[in-house]
């Protein structure tokens, strides 16, 4: 691990990785989930960790879909660098502002940089919900002699920013097209794009996202009728809590569930049925699909 600034650079999956995604979709598998549909980001290292999850898992044959809006944060003139080159070359307190700051975005990158997001063919040539950059389509235009619309691809992104996109992308077309219709849902993409998300979800203050950690390939359950999020048991004998590390937000991601008049229909309908196996059965596997949601 070189520690580099990756963001929108298309790197595969590391081995690392490989094996995480192996994991996660183990761990789901024992379980007991299944899923309907799957979003993750244009990177390949996101679809690449769904595929290993879902391979794991059985369900190779649910819809994959993709979205620039779930990709990971743009760091701008960072990217491709060391933190640790960072740290030497800005300091310790510049390092930590880029990386955690709410609101502080990275140097932007040049509009003649590789790096850059409008450069790329594969985006330029599919992205179609950004909106056009007038200063970008006029340089282009007469460099190239022709008239060339480019739009308006980030060159820089804070925590923020990329929360601005990641949390519509869920509220407006995950919830609505498949969380609102009962679908389970998984979703593998990349630390701040699941902040933003987890953010929306668990209510988390703006002041408290700088120390909100995400573990690399850890799944997180989130029951939408309850409001709260579960880790997963994976037969270790050791609390997740006190296995991975999710910093002083913890707090805020892992709140107790809310115990609506349904939990206690449900448990008084378990007391009834515990006589009928079969249907006691039944209702194990709706619980799981609304916990893996």
């Amino acid at each position: 691990n070189l520690g580099l600034f990756t963001g929108w650079e298309d790197p595969p999956l590391a081995p690392d990785g490989v094996e995480d995604a192996k994991n996660a979709g183990k761990l789901l598998r024992l379980h007991g989930f299944e899923f309907d549909v799957v979003y993750t980001s244009w990177l390949t290292r996101a679809i690449e960790t769904a595929w290993y999850c879902i391979d794991e898992l059985g369900d190779t044959w649910i819809p994959i879909i993709k979205s620039w809006r779930l990709n990971e944060r743009m760091y701008g003139a960072l990217t491709g660098k060391s933190k640790q080159m960072i740290a030497n070359e800005y300091g310790e307190d510049q390092l930590k502002k880029w990386r955690r700051g709410f609101k502080i975005s990275p140097p932007p990158v040049s509009s003649y940089s590789l790096s850059y997001p409008g450069n790329d063919y594969k985006r330029t040539k599919y992205v179609r919900d950004l909106r056009i950059s007038l200063s970008e389509s006029i340089n282009r235009s007469w460099e190239a002699r022709k008239l060339q619309i480019h739009r308006k691809f980030p060159k820089s992104e804070s925590l923020h920013l990329c929360m601005k996109r990641s949390i519509p992308y869920y509220t407006q077309r995950i919830v609505p097209e498949a969380v609102n219709k009962g679908k389970r849902v998984l979703i593998t993409s990349h630390e701040n794009a699941i902040r933003g998300i987890l953010m929306h979800l668990c209510e988390i203050p703006e002041e408290a996202m700088n120390q909100l950690h995400l573990p690399n390939g850890l799944p997180l359950v989130y029951n939408v009728k309850r409001k709260c999020i579960t880790l997963l048991d994976d037969g270790s004998g050791v609390d997740p809590m006190t296995k991975h590390d999710f910093g002083p937000a913890a707090q805020y991601l892992f709140r107790p569930c809310e115990l609506d008049d349904d939990f206690f229909d449900e448990m008084e309908q378990k007391q009834a049925l515990t006589n009928d196996p079969k249907e006691a059965d039944a209702m194990i596997e709706k619980e799981k699909e609304v916990a893996s949601i």
